[in-house]
């Protein structure tokens, strides 16, 4: 399941060799509270680099780490096999000992030479030792200095000791763990990391301490969030409407920029249940387990049935943490949607803030509809609601109708189309329809971001939308229909 083989290094090209080292070494760093800001990587492979690829550079005496042996220490990469004489010409261009490594002694630092190609055995590898040493026998502090050669084997086993870095390896590679993903931008993926997470002072939330009463800031609530998960087999549980920014807060964790002391990244192992993710979340915890791995295991829209004993009741289990994200201030909103959208007038991104009700999703999404001539000022909120459920298409009575009807349940079964335990076939009748016709249009709502999937289960949502959408089919469909699609006679409850 979780794994990383020498073979799978192999195959990283010059770029991911040189952005798996650099985030290694980040993640040493941060897993001993050292900066990671004291790693530098970048820039095209090909370029002059004086002979090192990755910098670490930590003030003297700091922690030593297991792969990151010195305080400052230079990591040269080579895809190649590095026997003696790739050794000595890489040390020695034209037999002048690079200048990086003579500094390198002079900090009493560290030399390693990492080759993704070669596997070598314990013989092979006192002898590309020693070719380093004799690299660097003119020295006169050459004792000063550590040598080190880390072959493919040695690198997977490094990537072992930080298993969120291993879906990431095997993405590079082609070979993907299905639905697992190491840390990055989660909830928006044109933005990436480096996106700047929005705070405000509002209590958004809710722990249900009695210390808590008036809830914690977003800040508070991430600091609290961290202080249980740095601890080994603690449950957090974070709830939430449906576009209120749970993913992005879950992502905040881990950045060093937001707070202080940060989740390590390279522990994050991430999935949403809507990817059917394999193995499912239960066997990745227990494939840590039985490796003695340490990870942080983030299960995004969480069926209730994968963790019932997570269900928020008054006998909450002993071990698990609940926090509540409330909806965001309608100033935080409008702060999003100007960045995420920066041609759009200012009265309309706060027109699109204000409808939302704090709900992000529905804010960007009402913000997306507006065209480069075109204004939300003076609409009413039906309009708006209108403009937010055709998003730039054609008026479709059908499709308002098929939203209506599924927005009267929770969650469906949204596959199957004949059979007694069927559900699309009541919600179907409920607007005189055929299943296969409601599947077309959960389809197209699901292509909307009007209703979730997670697996074989759909759902309308934000819960803003699915209210009125449910309030308008209570009105329009008869409730004698409703009473007997889903009321009476069910297989089982909706």
């Amino acid at each position: 399941m979780l794994e990383i083989t020498p073979d799978h290094i192999a195959e990283l090209a010059d770029d991911d060799l040189r952005t798996l080292i650099g985030r290694l070494c980040e993640a040493e760093l941060s897993r001993h509270n050292l900066p990671v800001s004291a790693v530098t990587w970048g820039g095209d492979h090909r370029a002059p680099d004086g002979g090192l690829d990755v910098r670490v550079v930590l003030p003297a005496g700091s922690a030593l780490t297991d792969f990151v042996p010195r305080p400052n220490t230079g990591f040269q990469l080579k895809r190649e096999d590095m026997p003696r004489s790739a050794i000595l010409a890489e040390m020695r261009p034209s037999n002048l000992l690079r200048p990086i490594i003579s500094q390198l002694a002079d900090a009493a630092g560290a030399y390693v030479i990492i080759s993704s190609q070669g596997s070598t055995s314990d013989s092979a590898l006192r002898n590309r030792r020693a070719a380093m040493a004799e690299a660097v026998a003119s020295l006169p502090n050459a004792a000063n200095l550590v040598l080190e050669f880390y072959d493919r084997t040695r690198i997977a086993s490094w990537v072992r000791q930080h298993p969120g870095l291993i879906p990431w390896v095997r993405e590079k590679i082609r070979r993907p763990l299905r639905g697992w993903h190491s840390y990055g931008p989660w909830a928006y993926q044109p933005e990436g990391t480096s996106a700047e997470f929005l705070l405000d002072d509002t209590p958004r939330v809710q722990t249900g301490q009695k210390d808590d009463r008036d809830g914690l800031s977003t800040l508070g609530g991430i600091a609290r969030i961290r202080d249980v998960l740095r601890e080994p087999g603690k449950v957090v549980r974070l709830i939430g409407l449906s576009g209120v920014g749970k993913t992005r807060l879950v992502q905040a964790l881990f950045d060093s920029r937001i707070g202080e002391r940060a989740l390590n990244p390279a522990l994050a192992l991430y999935t949403d249940m809507s990817d059917d993710p394999d193995p499912q979340p239960i066997g990745m915890v227990s494939d840590l387990l039985a490796g003695d791995a340490r990870g942080i295991v983030v299960v995004d829209n969480c069926a209730p049935d994968l963790h019932p004993e997570y269900d928020i009741r008054e006998d909450e289990p002993e071990g698990t943490e609940v926090f509540d994200l409330l909806p965001s201030s309608e100033e935080l909103v409008e702060r999003l949607i100007k960045r995420r959208f920066p041609d759009l007038s200012a009265i309309d991104a706060r027109t699109a803030a204000e409808f939302s009700g704090g709900n992000a999703r529905i804010a960007i999404a009402l913000a997306a509809t507006v065209g480069s001539h075109e204004t939300l000022s003076g609409l009413a909120d039906r309009e708006l609601f209108q403009r937010l459920f055709q998003q730039r298409h054609e008026h479709d009575a059908g499709l308002l109708q098929a939203a209506q009807a599924c927005a009267l349940v929770y969650s469906f079964e949204g596959e199957t189309l004949a059979g007694e335990d069927a559900e699309l076939p009541r919600l179907a009748a409920l607007i005189s329809a055929e299943p296969a016709a409601l599947f077309r249009a959960v389809s197209e709502l699901l292509r909307r971001d009007l209703v979730q999937r997670r697996g074989v289960w759909r759902a309308v949502l934000p819960h803003a939308i699915a209210n009125r959408l449910a309030a308008a089919a209570l009105q329009d469909i008869p409730f004698t229909a409703i009473e007997a699609q889903l009321i009476n006679g069910l297989p089982r409850a909706f």
